[in-house]
C-alpha cells in the first residue's frame, strides 16, 4: 500500500518544459541541468506534465527518457512526479506507471486519455494502474473529460474522486477543473483525505484562493525561472504574511502575465527560460516558438522586473 501523507507534497510544484535542440531533438542534458538548477535553488517538487512538458509532441520512448532524466537529476533532493502522455490505452498507462516505479519516481501522474463513458469506466482505468504498483503512488490528473455521449465536457464528480482515493495506491489529485466554483468544492471536500496540487495556469493567485480552503501545494509559474520569488510567496502564505504574498501576485506576477500570456503561456515560458540561459529556445513544431517583436517585448518585461542582467 502506497498511500502517503496529505502533507507529502507542499509548496510550489514546478512543471518542467521539455527542451529541444536546433534539430528539434530532445536535449536531455539541458533538462538535467535545469532540474539541478531548480533543486539547488530550493525547489522541493518537480513534475513532468502532459501539457507543459510537451508530451503530445514526444514519442513514448522520449517520454520515458524525459521522466528518467528528471528523476536522476533530482537525485532524491526533491519530490519527483512523472506523467503518462495524452494518448494510449490502459496497457500503455500501466507501462508508463511501471517505468516510473522502476526509475524511482515518487509519484505517477495518471492522465485519462479517453472520452467520458460513465464513472465505472473511468474508475476501472485508474484502478488498473493502481493495482500494478508496489512503491510509487498515483496522483490523478483531474481535468474535464470530453463527453462520450454528446457535446461538451464532464467533470470528475466528487463522488468519483472519493471512490478513486479509496484505492490503496492513489494518494491525491492534480486539480485542473478550469472552474473556480468546482475547484473550491473539490479542495474543501478532499483537503483532509488527499494530496492536492492546486490549479495550473502559471499563477500563484490560485493558491491565494486554495490555501484558505486547506490546500498545501500548487503548480508554480514564475518559479520556473525565478524560484526564489516562488519560495518567498509560499513562505509568506504559510507564515500568515498574506499582504506580502498578495503583493507578489498583484505587483509582479499578474502584470507579467498580462503582457506575456497573450503570446501563449507555454511558448512564452520556454522563451523566458531561454532569455535566462536556463533552457534552449527551440520548440518542436507545431509548438509556437517566440521570436521577433514578441521576444523583444518579453525581454523588456523581464529586464524591467530585474530578471535579466
Amino acid at each position: 500500500m502506497n498511500k502517503k501523507s496529505i502533507d507529502a507534497i507542499t509548496g510550489p510544484v514546478i512543471p518542467l518544459p521539455t527542451p529541444f535542440n536546433a534539430k528539434y531533438e530532445v536535449d536531455y542534458a539541458a533538462l538535467g541541468e535545469y532540474v539541478r538548477f531548480l533543486v539547488n535553488a530550493g525547489i522541493k517538487n518537480v513534475m513532468t506534465t502532459v501539457g507543459t512538458s510537451r508530451f503530445n509532441l514526444l514519442t513514448f520512448e522520449e517520454v520515458k527518457k524525459v521522466n528518467e532524466t528528471v528523476v536522476a537529476a533530482a537525485a532524491g533532493k526533491a519530490v519527483t512526479i512523472v506523467a503518462n502522455p495524452q494518448m494510449g490505452g490502459v496497457m500503455h498507462a500501466i507501462d508508463f506507471a511501471k517505468h516510473a516505479e522502476s526509475i524511482g519516481a515518487d509519484y505517477f501522474l495518471a492522465y485519462f486519455p479517453e472520452r467520458h463513458y460513465g464513472e465505472d469506466n473511468t474508475y476501472s482505468y485508474f484502478k488498473s494502474i493502481s493495482d500494478e504498483l508496489k512503491k510509487t503512488s498515483v496522483l490523478l490528473h483531474e481535468m474535464p473529460m470530453r463527453n462520450g455521449y454528446g457535446a461538451g465536457t464532464v467533470q470528475y464528480s466528487l463522488a468519483l474522486l472519493e471512490r478513486l482515493l479509496d484505492l490503496p495506491n492513489i494518494a491525491g489529485v492534480k486539480e485542473e477543473a478550469l472552474d473556480a466554483n468546482y475547484s473550491n468544492q473539490l479542495v474543501a471536500a478532499l483537503k483532509d483525505k488527499a494530496i492536492i496540487i492546486g490549479a495550473g495556469g502559471g499563477m500563484s493567485r490560485y493558491f491565494l484562493r486554495d490555501h484558505a480552503l486547506g490546500a498545501k501545494a500548487y503548480l508554480g509559474g514564475i518559479g520556473n525561472f525565478e524560484p526564489q520569488l516562488e519560495l518567498d510567496f509560499f513562505k509568506y502564505m504559510t507564515s500568515g504574511e498574506k499582504e506580502k504574498a498578495g503583493a507578489i501576485v498583484n505587483e509582479i506576477e499578474l502584470p507579467y502575465f498580462e503582457k506575456t500570456v497573450p503570446m501563449g503561456w507555454h511558448p512564452s515560458l520556454k522563451c523566458a527560460l531561454a532569455l535566462k540561459g536556463l533552457l534552449p529556445e527551440f520548440e518542436r513544431p507545431p509548438m509556437k516558438q517566440i521570436a521577433g517583436a514578441e521576444k523583444e517585448l518579453l525581454r523588456e518585461v523581464m529586464r524591467a522586473n530585474g530578471w535579466l542582467n
